[in-house]
């Protein structure tokens, strides 16, 4: 399938399930970043596409250069994956044309998602709701050189965290903390990247889409449940407290230890 928009031309090229393209270089991303146990028998993948967008995959090269130049350590210049989901088929493919614009996501605790993109940490972290059986959908699979990160604070306001000068993502400062005991919530909202490319520094204005998110594949998918539905209806009690705690306290720290505290 070819895609072209003015100077854009993206390329998706088809992936069998169990051929050997699959299983180097579509199934271990996301095999390798799996949060919860249960996905390696819970998800079923059907189909696959590599995307190839001349533009994008120089645009990305040309951020790693540029970079590399302005001092980056090896460390800042890994290599890594992150994920988004799409219940729409051509919303999906559309990611090989446009590339990681603003809107796919519904987060905003780390920053301005009109100023930078959303991505997962986790292949299987990809929605506030717990996964449930026989849902379906697509996951792209994003090539990232996450840069220079700094941990922020997550802000529930309005008032979004702009992108702070000298970095190229924001992560959670409370990241590092989340396990698969985690409520499925607080666990998408806290293993979020925020990634975002200043042109010269400033603040005001963001490059979009940021080069250092480029698209590698989109994996069609299902999900078998193997979750209990005792743990399905304390996730849906979990996220009205949550609800009902944000509509009446300000202090979102306040109803983080609230909720712990009841579910405990």
């Amino acid at each position: 399938m070819e895609i072209e928009n003015g100077a854009a031309k993206g390329v998706l090229l088809p992936v069998l399930p169990g051929s050997e393209p699959f299983d180097n270089s579509i199934l271990p991303p996301l095999q390798n970043m799996y949060m919860y146990e249960e996905s390696k028998q819970s998800f079923r993948y059907n189909s696959a596409f590599l995307i190839k967008n001349t533009t994008l995959q120089e645009r990305y090269e040309a951020f790693r250069t540029e970079r590399r130049g302005m001092g980056y350590s090896e460390e800042e210049l890994e290599e890594s994956y992150g994920f988004l989901l799409f219940d729409d088929k051509n919303k999906a493919n559309k990611l090989g044309e446009t590339g990681v614009v603003p809107g796919h996501s519904t987060c905003s605790t780390l920053g301005d998602p009109s100023k930078g993109v959303y991505v997962s940490k986790y292949s299987d972290c990809l929605d506030l709701n717990r996964w449930y059986h026989g849902k379906s959908g697509y996951i792209a699979i994003i090539r990232l050189t996450k840069g220079r990160v700094r941990d922020v604070t997550e802000n529930y306001t309005i008032n979004y965290t702009s992108p702070s000068n000298g970095f190229d993502c924001h992560v959670s400062e409370q990241l590092s903390a989340v396990s698969a005991n985690t409520s499925s919530f607080l666990a998408f909202e806290r293993t979020q990247y925020y990634m975002y490319e200043l042109p010269g520094g400033g603040a005001d204005s963001t490059v979009q889409p940021p080069s250092h998110a480029c698209p590698f594949a989109i994996v069609s998918f299902s999900y078998w449940d193997t979750k209990t539905p005792a743990s399905e209806d304390q996730e849906k009690r979990y996220i009205s407290l949550f609800l009902m705690g944000f509509l009446i306290c300000p202090d979102s720290s306040k109803i983080f230890d609230e909720k712990e505290h009841v579910l405990k």
